[in-house]
């Protein structure tokens, strides 16, 4: 996050951001797998968490309110928006006026925003804007989330790393050369689809192993025009490393905790740093579009199955016994099977009735509960177990 430009500059282009949005609209679904269960569920795991029913929303870049209106529903506290469209802003109020004042959407430059006048709030939301905003602005952005964090909040931000998205991000580069500013958005994305095209019959042409890259180049050509128009041919697309936000945030005392959708395998490291350079090391192999937790917490532990108010849920189910052969278990949306240990196949017939807490799980593993602690983690984070938080009134 390297930068210098004037604050009259910045708003220029943050000006430019929220009129092409308005030029080509944007109304992506909610995502069911950052819900307030879920976040607090992962952030539960740990360290304490003592969010109410009333907790409070932020949702910083907020767009046509699809996340807004999903999570509004799973609280009886403040909920705002936030973003720069004009369009986008209209869309979201609309869809929250149902939770009347509670509810707000407000449109405003992240740079005209202030922490104290917003106030504070458990769960703030940033999804699809940090990696397309200049340096300067994500740096207030992040200041603004430590700001607005209450203590034990958690704070969920996308982006993108690895080495996929940084020859991602030197194809966005290239691609941009090629259009012309004064063209209509879509005029924009035919120009860049035929170049795209070009560079795949030119590799194709050269022979050799270049597979990763055509495959990138196809992947490139499969993004919807709205989605392929906002990041590929954002001037400002940058692949945010975990350390690098972990370190800007870490500054104002808020730390990386794990991945949302797929949790990481570095769970049992303590130290909010190393998980995040952990998290860049995987990255390498190939990386992609995280949703990455943060907590504004002091306490460096891992993760702990036993944490209060968690209810563990599983989709994993008891497959019709094969003669001869041991019980096998399926997760029908993964694609996964598995064929567990005693205590694990006990844990997951309990777990297939229902959630549960760790106490039950333990009281139904007995004198084996010290290696079902170990399993839970790996089936964890493998996707095929799911910590949600229970609010209490």
């Amino acid at each position: 996050m390297t930068g210098d430009l004037k604050q009259s500059d910045l708003r220029g282009l943050n000006a430019d951001i929220a009129e092409s949005y308005d030029r080509m609209p944007y109304d992506p679904p909610a995502v069911p797998a950052i819900d307030p269960p879920r976040v607090f569920g992962l952030a539960a795991l740990h360290g304490d968490v003592t969010a109410k029913s009333d907790f409070d929303i932020l949702d910083l870049g907020c767009g046509t309110g699809s996340q807004l209106e999903q999570v509004a529903g799973q609280t009886t506290g403040r909920v705002v928006g936030i973003d720069l469209s004009r369009s986008a802003c209209d869309q979201a109020a609309a869809r929250v006026a149902k939770y009347g004042a509670r509810c707000t959407v407000t449109c405003a430059d992240f740079l005209d925003l202030d922490a104290a006048s917003l106030g504070q709030f458990d769960l703030i939301y940033h999804i699809g804007v940090l990696y397309v905003t200049p340096p300067e602005v994500q740096r207030r952005i992040l200041a603004l989330i430590a700001a607005c964090l209450k203590p034990g909040g958690v704070a969920v931000i996308s982006h993108y790393f690895g080495s996929t998205a940084l020859i991602m991000g030197g194809l966005h580069q290239m691609l941009k050369a090629v259009i012309d500013p004064s063209d209509s958005p879509q005029a924009k994305v035919k120009a860049a689809r035929a170049r795209l095209q070009d560079m795949a019959g030119m590799l194709a042409r050269q022979g050799g192993d270049r597979r990763a890259l055509v495959s990138l180049l196809e992947q490139l050509q499969a993004r919807p025009d709205v989605i392929f128009f906002h990041e590929t041919l954002n001037a400002h697309f940058e692949a945010l490393s975990t350390s690098s936000l972990e370190a800007e945030l870490g500054a104002h005392g808020v730390h990386f905790l794990n991945w949302m959708i797929m949790p990481g395998p570095f769970g049992a490291i303590a130290a909010p740093r190393e998980r995040a350079l952990a998290a860049d090391s995987l990255d390498l192999a190939s990386g992609g579009y995280h949703y990455a937790a943060f907590a504004k917490s002091p306490a460096s532990t891992p993760v702990s199955v036993r944490a209060a108010n968690v209810q563990w849920h599983s989709r994993l189910r008891r497959l019709p016994a094969k003669p001869g052969a041991g019980a096998v278990f399926r997760d029908e949306k993964l694609g996964l099977t598995m064929t567990p240990d005693a205590v694990t196949e006990t844990t997951l017939d309990l777990l297939a009735q229902g959630g549960c807490d760790w106490p039950r799980l333990s009281n139904a593993a007995g004198a084996a509960s010290a290696a079902l602690e170990q399993e839970l983690v790996i089936l964890w984070q493998h996707g095929l177990l799911v910590p949600l938080y229970s609010f209490k009134p």
